[in-house]
């Protein structure tokens, strides 16, 4: 093509490493898209240990910037947490690039690099795009919570600040009135959830509001690639025991334990199940106390594993009520796995009830665990119907970003 390549910026507010969550893997995966295109110049702003440019393609670049005040410092006060971001109101470096951009992209609302765009594109005249990834709102108020309790125990203080005043409340509705302000002061504010979307139209107006959806590769994530004699070897379980199956950060944000205690439930029971979980997180040495040798946590695992993996798995389970969207759930889907989630989670969208998974309530995770592993030809049917619903339903990332993306940056630079 003759024409001039949009040229973009993507702020993306974490580390990028092998570790790193959805977030940052979502926009590995539109940057490696874009390579596959000639009408976009996108370089994707992220944190890192030093000031760092890697180039993907001539026209797709990651660049990496030093916090100016990592949540890192604080440590002492927020416990562990899975993704560190930048807290300053300012970062200097941002501010000098941002004004070579044709439109700005956010991915939060919140932090040193949004703020800062914010500032810069209000005063320069910068199109400003914003798209919601993480419900931080709801991060915030778990993080609260915890932060009370490590400073003043579970006792009257505690009880007092959290359930009297609902400071863990007032956290979360206060970083919901940040991301509203941010959102406003954006042409177009994208989101996965439909819940927040119908919320978004309603005080944004329809024609500023899109939908992100999350791309798969579906012939990296595919049934053909189970394989349970590798599965033994890799990880010492016997091929004949099912295995309910995780990917995520493996802490409180996710939930992992209402799967992993409905797991130790069924052991209780007599049923011969094992519980996979890949993923790093603070939650780790709990599931090993409370299943033994029946669960498996090898952490972060080479992505080049993780289509045989889910793949080898009999169900997938992700209990997590955060989520926006979750790129894992893709995954499953698509490598045939019947997949049970949270009734309220957002993810239900997803999932076909009977079909192709289950929507669980609060306290029936062992239940539903246990009808789909008492019954491999439920559990096989259902497997068939969650890849077909990904042939059918998902979109590749090459999808997302010329339909989802393009068009509204595209609008925002006045390009239509």
């Amino acid at each position: 093509m003759s024409h001039r390549r949009l040229k973009l910026a993507v702020l993306v507010d974490l580390e990028r490493r092998p570790s790193a969550g959805g977030h940052v893997k979502c926009w590995e995966r539109f940057a490696e898209a874009a390579t596959r295109r000639d009408d976009l110049d996108l370089t994707v702003h992220v944190q890192g240990e030093r000031e760092s440019v890697e180039a993907l393609s001539s026209h797709v670049r990651f660049m990496a910037h030093r916090p100016v005040f990592s949540t890192a410092r604080l440590s002492w006060l927020l416990g562990k947490i899975p993704d560190h971001t930048d807290l300053s109101p300012w970062h200097p470096a941002i501010a000098q690039a941002l004004p070579s951009y044709d439109v700005v992209h956010t991915t939060d609302a919140y932090f040193a690099m949004a703020r800062t765009a914010l500032r810069v594109c209000q005063s320069k005249g910068i199109p400003l795009v914003n798209s919601v990834h993480t419900d931080t709102p709801g991060y915030a108020r778990l993080y609260t919570k915890s932060m009370i309790e490590r400073l003043f125990g579970k006792g009257l203080l505690a009880g007092l600040l959290l359930d009297g005043l609902g400071l863990d409340r007032l956290e979360e509705s206060r970083m919901q009135c940040r991301l509203r302000r941010h959102q406003k002061a954006a042409l177009f504010s994208l989101d996965s959830d439909p819940l927040a979307l119908e919320e978004m139209k309603r005080f944004l107006g329809q024609g500023r509001v899109g939908v992100l959806r999350r791309g798969i590769d579906k012939r990296f994530f595919h049934p053909i690639k189970r394989d349970r004699m590798w599965l033994k070897d890799r990880f010492g379980i016997p091929t004949d025991r099912p295995v309910v199956f995780f990917a995520g950060r493996i802490d409180q944000t996710k939930n992992i334990l209402i799967a992993a205690r409905a797991v130790a439930e069924l052991i209780g029971k007599g049923q011969d199940v094992h519980f996979l979980a890949a993923g790093i997180g603070d939650q780790m040495p709990m599931i090993s106390k409370l299943l033994g040798d029946r669960a498996s946590l090898p952490g972060s695992l080479p992505l080049e594993e993780m289509g045989r993996l889910y793949a080898s798995a009999d169900v997938f389970a992700f209990p997590s009520m955060l989520d926006v969207l979750s790129n894992a759930l893709m995954e499953a889907l698509a490598s045939g796995l019947p997949v049970l989630v949270g009734a309220g989670s957002g993810l239900e969208a997803y999932v076909a009830s009977g079909s192709n998974g289950i929507v669980v309530s609060d306290d029936g995770w062992a239940d539903a665990l246990r009808g789909l592993l008492e019954n491999a030809s439920s559990r096989q049917e259902m497997g068939r119907a969650a890849r077909l619903y990904a042939e059918r339903a998902l979109p590749s990332w090459d999808d997302v970003l010329a339909q989802d993306l393009m068009p509204l940056w595209r609008r925002a630079a006045r390009w239509e």
